[in-house]
This record gives structure tokens, sequence and C-alpha cells, in this order.
């Protein structure tokens, strides 16, 4: 069964069933907008709680969320069990110091925070900044894991990876509770790619 907080999430209106255009211009049957989380801070504190209690037992040294919502998670997690925190740019800053990366993490065992992990092309690319600043990632840590090549990715790249809601559990619970139709959980698991 999964945690709670991702079925709450449909019930707050974070999950949302129809036919969507995601930003990898893939087309899914459904959306998730954790962004939304940020105006409810209790539900993003839960999240935090429970992601960073399973996180810590990693041991890492830092924490680096991928803006926008993984670097509001991670400053949650740090916020809540003192584990300091920077994130990784979309794109280099075209101003200043032209950072893509915010903070010094040279040596550091870190993680890699993000909301939603789909293909994991977000999780790749922060990866790679964190390994030129001479850091080691040892994790990838996610909100939502839509089971669609992400994990394999992550997997590749020799990192752990940690989630608190797996799309293939949520659908069955939410179909379980009626927040779903049959014909809806078929649509969201022929996207399922990895169990």
């Amino acid at each position: 069964m999964p945690h709670e907080l991702c079925l709450e999430a449909i019930k707050l209106g974070l999950v949302k069933f129809g036919r969507f255009r995601l930003s990898s211009g893939m087309e899914s049957y459904y959306y998730i907008n954790f962004k939304e989380a940020t105006m409810m801070p209790g539900y993003i504190k839960r999240v935090a709680y429970v992601l960073g209690t399973a996180l810590l037992q990693e041991g890492v040294d830092a924490l680096v969320g991928v803006a926008v919502a993984g670097a509001i998670v991670a400053s949650y997690i740090g916020a809540l069990f003192d584990v300091p925190v920077t994130f990784v740019r979309s794109e280099p800053k075209n101003h200043g110091l032209g950072r893509e990366l915010e903070g010094d993490v040279r040596g550091m065992r870190v993680a890699i925070v993000d909301d939603v992990l789909t293909t994991g092309g977000t999780i790749r690319r922060a990866y790679e900044v964190l390994i030129n600043a001479g850091s080691t990632p040892v994790l990838a840590a996610v909100v939502f894991n839509r089971q669609q090549g992400g994990g394999r990715l992550v997997r590749d790249l020799g990192l752990k990876l940690l989630s608190v809601c797996d799309v293939s559990s949520l659908a069955a619970e939410a179909l379980k509770r009626g927040l779903i139709d049959g014909g809806q959980y078929e649509l969201i698991m022929s996207q399922v790619v990895e169990r």
C-alpha cells in the first residue's frame, strides 16, 4: 500500500487524472503538479519528514535539490533535520558568477532531491553537475516515481533510489478506494515500464 501522503496528494489536487502533455513531450493519463504543495506547508513538511527520515539513514553530507520543486523539498528536509542544502539550476545563470550549482559540495556524499521522476533527465543533469563539482552523488530521492524509465537511469548512474510514492501502488490503492475507475487504472498502468 502506498504511503497515505500519496493518496492525500490526490485529494489535495496535486495528482490529476485525464490527458496531459509532460515537459518531456510524453503524453500521460495523469499529472502530478507537486509545485502546488508549496502553498500547503503542513503537507510538504510531512512529505519532507518521511523522505528525510529514509534519506538520512544513507549517511549523506548534503542535499542537492533540483530547481524548482526539488530545491523546495530539499530545503524542508534540511530545515527539519539540520542538513546542508544547495540546489542545481535548470541552466547556468547568465549573470553574476554564472553558476548552475550554488554552494561548495567538493568531497561530500550528496543526495539529489526532486519532486517527480519520469525519464530521469533532470537527475542525470544534476548528477553530471555534481560530479564536475567534485562531489559524490550516492542517491536520488523523489516524492513521486512515475516508473517510466527514470528508475533504470538512476540505477545506471550507480545511485540508490528512494521515493515516497510509486505510481503503480498509488493507482492500485486509488482504484481500491474508488478515487479512479478501472479504465483510468488500466491507462495509468499501460505507461508503467518499471515494477
